[in-house]
């Protein structure tokens, strides 16, 4: 049975934004995320009540889960390349 939290790993999700070597493209799409949040220009006017806020919520949370389960692939790897290192008994 699969462990499943709903609190992430936050200690992974650090690693994986700082190695250099993960995976480049989740990272740009936080940062475009972020940006687009922060940007006066949008796809959907934020005066527009509710309706202009969903595109912001929408494109945070594709790009946050597609982050969180891009470090969790990294995280899944990194600990098969542990085990395959240690030696067998």
């Amino acid at each position: 049975m699969r462990n499943k939290s709903f609190t992430p790993n936050w200690l992974g999700f650090v690693r994986y934004l700082r190695d250099p070597n993960a995976d480049w493209k989740p990272k740009l799409a936080l940062a475009v995320a972020i940006l687009y949040l922060i940007w006066p220009i949008d796809l959907i006017p934020d005066f527009a009540p509710i309706i202009g806020w969903l595109d912001d919520i929408g494109i945070t949370a594709l790009a946050i889960a597609y982050v969180v389960h891009a470090s969790n692939l990294y995280l899944k790897q990194k600990q098969h390349l542990v085990e395959d290192e240690q030696p067998k008994e």
